[in-house]
């Protein structure tokens, strides 16, 4: 699939933009959208062209009515139809407020699901929207309607970052109830403290859907980038620790970077798809990823 070699607004500038509707219009129209459509010829929904019978073709598709009138044998073609359902899930936990600069980590997983929601509507998918946890669960189930994007956007722009992730007994209800396979992009930290989010995920692979997994972490967080002494607070749970930055970057990166290596391939062995974004990343990153995920499922 070829896609636009334009590169997206940074990620300051987009914090400005507090409509989500315009900020997700202009990030994806910037991008080469992957086509909703199959080229491939066959038996699907929407009507195409005729073409004349060839030996083999499947009888059912031969058009009688333009065969009584032109006395040739005729037969429809039509594109196939590759729409599918395609679930957001969001954390929305209290360490999902972290801030890098000017950035918050659940600012930019909302650019990220408005955008991402904005290109499957507009690849008439139905999309859907789960925030965790924000004092519980808040769903909006997958529809395929006009009026659809327009109530996702909503709920996007109403949700904070509150709580703790949940455990799955709270959502299993909502994933049983799913008709069939959908495409779940679960955008997250990965801020866990019993592996409920890693529990959620696997869940979800075991019932057979898609799941790709969007890790968002500040720079700040990738590099420590602090200086002097300084206080560090859980977001989820209040506790502070106070340190001193030079001396905690060397241990803290000596953790951090073979944890940050492992992950690809401790979900890869999951078959869950896995991209790490810095909040600086612009966003053609997660479009692109999602796009090539897109594309396994047509």
């Amino acid at each position: 699939m070829a896609v636009s070699a334009y590169r997206f607004i940074d990620p300051h500038i987009l914090a400005a933009i507090s409509n989500l509707p315009l900020l997700a219009k202009t990030v994806v129209e910037g991008f080469m959208l992957g086509a909703h459509q199959s080229p491939r010829p066959g038996a699907g929904q929407e009507f195409n062209q005729y073409r004349s019978y060839q030996p083999g073709d499947d009888l059912r598709r031969v058009d009688w009515k333009m065969y009584a009138r032109s006395d040739r044998f005729y037969v429809r073609e039509s594109e196939i139809e590759t729409s599918i359902t395609v679930r957001f899930i969001l954390d929305a936990s209290a360490s999902m407020a972290h801030a890098d600069g000017n950035l918050i980590k659940f600012d930019y997983a909302r650019f990220l699901i408005a955008a991402l929601g904005y290109l499957a509507h507009r690849q008439s998918d139905a999309i859907g929207l789960l925030s965790l946890p924000e004092a519980g669960a808040r769903t909006l189930s997958p529809k395929r309607d006009h009026q659809q994007l327009h109530r996702f956007l909503h709920l996007l722009e109403k949700l904070a970052p509150a709580g703790t992730w949940p455990e799955w007994q709270t959502v299993e209800g909502i994933f049983a109830a799913a008709p069939g396979r959908e495409l779940i992009i679960v955008v997250s930290d990965l801020h866990q403290y019993q592996n409920e989010i890693t529990a959620l995920l696997s869940k979800l692979r075991a019932l057979k859907h898609e799941v790709l997994l969007f890790h968002l972490l500040g720079r700040n967080e990738m590099e420590f980038a602090y200086t002097g002494d300084v206080t560090l607070q859980d977001l989820e749970t209040g506790q502070e620790l106070a340190v001193n930055a030079e001396a905690t970057r060397g241990p803290y990166l000596q953790k951090l970077q073979p944890h940050l290596l492992a992950l690809p391939r401790q979900w890869r062995e999951q078959d869950v798809a896995y991209e790490l974004l810095a909040l600086d990343q612009p966003l053609d990153f997660a479009l692109r990823r999602f796009l090539t995920q897109r594309m396994k499922l047509l």
